[in-house]
């Protein structure tokens, strides 16, 4: 009882004193998923943590006038951002651009043809969450005594109440305010995820926050949590298993699918570059072959653009979402040859990366998503 006594002063003084990097209070009963979220986009989203969003920002018009239009989703945490002010790169940008606090009091995703808008719930210290044994009900914070009152067990969180009954955490609509779709100024639409169910199980939350081996928090302890780090740009291989790469010899060659399990267009950001990877080893010598591209090129006047400047789709080969893409290679097989296939993606394809002046190897680098080998 003493120790939970003490544990409640510590908590309540670290939160008088610190009211703005709110994060560092989540972290107290949350370290596991603190630490995860240190290495997400939602971590690295400002463009002072993104190269990629800082050079398209950098280039962007607005950028003259300081119109930051981005921060609805790049960094919402930010409340100090003014139009006609330059961005500063205070705590909130360089540590929690989009805060444990953003995501988790979105009560409803009002849709919108230009893009969606979260509606935040004006509860205070009210957090949203999802857990399949506890949905419907509410955890508010209280002391239960037992033993006829010689002891007191805490229930529920000291610093919020935790809502299990919003649907929108369990079908993964939450993310939809900002990962939907978007249209730039002239009502033309940049990107969009088009994400179709179908007979599919999975969603945003059981695709993108898998549960993880490890405690949700300190005061109750649990076998696993949503893990909070998976990422695109840092965890690929977390990913991969929502990708199938079949191989098929045919008299004239082979053909390559891809089967897409995602309920959603794989990499739908014009910026970026997917690719198809094949190698062949034969009798000791090795054999690549082209690359096959699959992007979504947007443009104005029959030429590529800046997505801001964009008017029309010039051309679009991604694969849509449950999709089985086959590509038709006309190289012959042979008994003995290994083939090795590799489906990856570029964060910025290379021609646009050198347009927009990005040189980070991060971003430069072909990243590899999946790859099968077959041996014939």
């Amino acid at each position: 009882m003493l120790r939970w006594s003490i544990f409640l002063l510590l908590f309540t003084v670290n939160i008088s004193a610190d009211t703005t990097l709110q994060n560092t209070v989540c972290k107290q009963c949350h370290p596991l998923i603190y630490a995860e979220y240190q290495a997400s986009m939602h971590s690295h989203a400002s463009i002072f943590r993104d190269p990629v969003h800082k050079a398209v920002w950098d280039k962007h018009p607005a950028k003259r006038k300081n119109k930051y239009e981005c921060a609805r989703c790049h960094t919402p945490s930010d409340t100090t951002i003014r139009p006609g002010k330059p961005l500063v790169p205070n705590s909130i940008q360089l540590t929690q651009p989009i805060s444990c606090q953003t995501c988790h009091t979105i009560e409803r995703i009002e849709k919108h043809s230009k893009y969606n808008i979260n509606i935040y719930t004006k509860k205070k210290k009210y957090f949203f969450s999802a857990d399949p044994k506890r949905k419907g009900k509410k955890v508010v914070f209280k002391e239960k005594s037992g033993l006829f009152g010689l002891f007191k067990k805490p229930v529920g969180s000291p610093f919020h109440t935790i809502d299990y009954s919003n649907e929108i955490y369990y079908n993964g609509q939450m993310c939809m305010g900002c990962h939907a779709h978007k249209q730039n100024g002239k009502g033309f639409t940049v990107c969009d995820l088009e994400v179709k169910q179908g007979n599919s199980k999975e969603s945003c939350i059981s695709c993108h926050m898998p549960q993880k081996k490890g405690t949700l928090a300190n005061q109750k302890q649990s076998a696993t949590h949503a893990y909070h780090g998976v990422s695109i740009h840092q965890t690929p291989k977390e990913l991969s298993k929502y990708i199938d790469l079949a191989l098929k010899k045919e008299p004239h060659g082979f053909t390559i699918t891809i089967h897409n399990k995602a309920t959603h267009t794989l990499f739908p950001q014009p910026l970026r570059l997917n690719q198809l990877r094949v190698s062949i080893e034969r009798n000791g010598k090795k054999l690549t072959l082209p690359p096959v591209s699959f992007k979504r090129v947007i443009g104005v006047n029959g030429k590529p653009s800046m997505p801001w400047l964009a008017e029309t789709v010039l051309k679009d080969t991604l694969i849509k979402a449950l999709e089985k893409r086959k590509v038709d290679y006309s190289t012959v097989l042979q008994k003995g040859d290994e083939v090795t296939v590799k489906f990856g993606y570029y964060l910025v394809n290379p021609h646009a990366a050198k347009k927009l002046g990005i040189k980070d190897k991060k971003v430069t680098d072909f990243k590899v998503l999946t790859q099968k080998r077959f041996k014939l």
